[in-house]
């Protein structure tokens, strides 16, 4: 069963959720040295951290995080198990020694739950281990017990509590009269308080993340209920097991039960663990991140994004698939928003925005977005993903002493040293970036004069790019979409006669709907148009104004066929 269970913990990550590593690992960057430990360590629980971002450095490849989750929560249960043995737990009551690891595992769905509480939580239950090999040893244990509170808490952090509290129950059990149970138990609950109140006296923190966590939440000011649930249950569970019945008469029954109550517990509490809408947009980070384009089209094609940073990974896929004028409509548009999106004050959205920004050449833009994201991370960590941005903006943009300082740092790391040592032989050598096919093409597109940059006019900002370098494409494509969505035809048709520049083998569909519609608006048919207009756009407006006139409240004109054409958008979509 352990196994299976594990075999299912790396299936499910691996499989259904490796956009969750991704968004790990980007938002630490673990650096080798000195330094990089005695941060960590100086501050309660500073072990754990430091042993949770090297291993989650390693979710830079995905099947190697999963196993590394699947590894801990075995553990945990596996633990769970020989604590509730020793307790006297029977045998038949094993299946629901994963509920522990299977609500750590639930609360883990929450993205901003640290590894550092998983490996704590491990710790704390082998330190409990270790006290009950040592419980009929009565001076052992008293040493065992001086020891394992103050160590534990400054190198774990306080799951202390949850030996404390385990020890204290053990001791009540253990004890021969009342009153040594009341004095052993007094002693250790003072003794555990009293050092996490000492500890208090010299570092600059709250009480109340000294006593619910420094580093195993990311938002320092939240101390989730789900951390006190999993920690209670993790030292109420060989109890309550070890309370439960034995015997032989009905023992199929409850091994049954057992397994039936641990299995529906796991599968509803991942499936409320993990929030489906959330979920959604870090996998769109993590296809966007890696330049996943077909994926996240056909992400969108099962089902259609809704949010901002949703529907600006689309449009940016459909972008590098050149197929953004054709396809646009076919998907959800919520104006020009959807395209570059405003910036957000938190630490995720800018990266798919600044992303977009990084491809059409706005190269400061995408800096400022990038930069803005890596200082928002809430735990004030640094984001490996950020800093080799930061970098490469840096180098296009000649600022060598500045991407020499990003690019060092990056030398420190596991995952991103090769790539830091490869761009280090880029610094100050302009041949050599002038005709790389990234940096060359983008240092080409980036704007080359000051001028008043505004992002309430992200169309002018657009077309001054466009006119800096006519082969750029994307911009072109970016300034039509933002026309387009914004529903401006006069400044659309305006800037249309400009795509002679570039390389259209075709009249994209979406602009040929926008030309068609202009011309209706003046014009009883298709005699004399200028723009070479398909027969299926011409057949396709004829249906629709001829449904629309009957009835301007006919859902076929916002579904199917009808719902991917930018006639319905425009006049329609408008309040959607």
């Amino acid at each position: 069963m352990s196994v299976f269970f594990g075999v299912t913990v790396f299936i499910f990550w691996d499989v259904l959720y490796p956009c969750y590593f991704s968004y790990q690992e980007q938002f630490q960057l673990f650096l080798f040295g000195g330094n990089y430990f005695m941060e960590r360590i100086i501050v309660p629980g500073g072990l754990a951290d430091y042993i949770a971002e090297f291993l989650t450095q390693f979710y830079y490849i995905t099947c190697i995080g999963a196993c590394i989750l699947a590894i801990i929560l075995v553990l945990i249960q596996r633990m769970s198990w020989v604590i509730a043995k020793h307790e006297g737990a029977a045998d038949e009551y094993y299946a629901v020694s994963f509920i522990p690891a299977l609500l750590l595992w639930v609360y883990m769905g929450d993205e901003n739950v640290l590894l550092s509480f998983a490996l704590a939580c491990l710790v704390s239950l082998i330190t409990c281990w270790g006290y009950l090999k040592l419980e009929d040893h009565k001076i052992y244990g008293l040493i065992y017990l001086l020891l394992i509170i103050p160590s534990l808490y400054w190198l774990f952090g306080p799951v202390v509590l949850i030996f404390a509290v385990f020890a204290i129950i053990n001791i009540i059990k253990g004890a021969k009269s009342k009153l040594s149970a009341m004095g052993y138990s007094l002693c250790t609950a003072v003794y555990t308080l009293a050092w996490m109140l000492f500890v208090s006296t010299f570092i600059q923190y709250p009480m109340f993340r000294i006593f619910g966590g420094i580093n195993y939440y990311r938002f320092p000011a939240t101390i989730p209920d789900m951390q006190i649930v999993t920690m209670i249950v993790l030292i109420i569970f060989p109890l309550l097991v070890s309370l439960l019945p034995h015997s032989e008469k009905h023992k199929t029954l409850r091994v049954t039960a057992c397994i039936t109550v641990t299995v529906l517990l796991g599968f509803f509490g991942l499936r409320i663990g993990f929030n489906t809408l959330k979920y959604e947009l870090i996998d769109y980070d993590y296809l966007v991140r890696y330049e996943q384009w077909d994926k996240i089209i056909s992400k969108a094609e099962r089902h259609q994004p809704s949010t901002p940073m949703g529907v600006a990974s689309v449009n940016l896929a459909l972008a590098e698939k050149d197929v953004i004028g054709d396809r646009m409509f076919e998907f959800y548009q919520n104006g020009a928003e959807g395209l570059l999106p405003s910036f957000q004050r938190d630490f995720t959205s800018p990266l798919c925005t600044s992303e977009a920004f990084y491809r059409l050449g706005m190269i400061n833009t995408a800096q400022r977005f990038m930069f803005e994201a890596q200082e928002a991370i809430p735990n004030f960590r640094k984001s490996g993903r950020c800093t080799k941005r930061l970098a490469e903006t840096n180098l296009i943009n000649g600022q060598y002493a500045v991407a020499a300082k990003y690019l060092r740092i990056l030398q420190k790391s596991l995952f991103y040293k090769g790539w830091a040592n490869n761009m280090m032989t880029y610094l100050y050598n302009e041949k050599k970036i002038n005709s790389d096919p990234v940096y060359g093409k983008l240092r080409r597109y980036r704007y080359t004069k000051d001028f008043l940059y505004s992002d309430t006019e992200m169309d002018q900002m657009l077309g001054l790019l466009f006119a800096r370098n006519l082969k750029n494409k994307m911009a072109f494509e970016y300034l039509m979409g933002c026309e387009l969505l914004n529903r401006d035809l006069q400044k659309f048709l305006q800037f249309y006669p400009l795509g002679k520049y570039t390389d259209f083998d075709h009249i994209p569909r979406s602009y040929q709907e926008a030309l068609v519609y202009i011309w209706t608006q003046s014009h009883k048919d298709f005699n004399g148009i200028p723009w070479g207009i398909s027969n299926e756009v011409a057949n396709d407006v004829t249906d629709f104004a001829r449904a629309y006139i009957s009835n301007p409240n006919d859902p076929s004109l916002t579904q199917g066929h009808f719902g991917q054409t930018y006639w319905s958008y425009y006049l329609l979509k408008k309040n959607k």
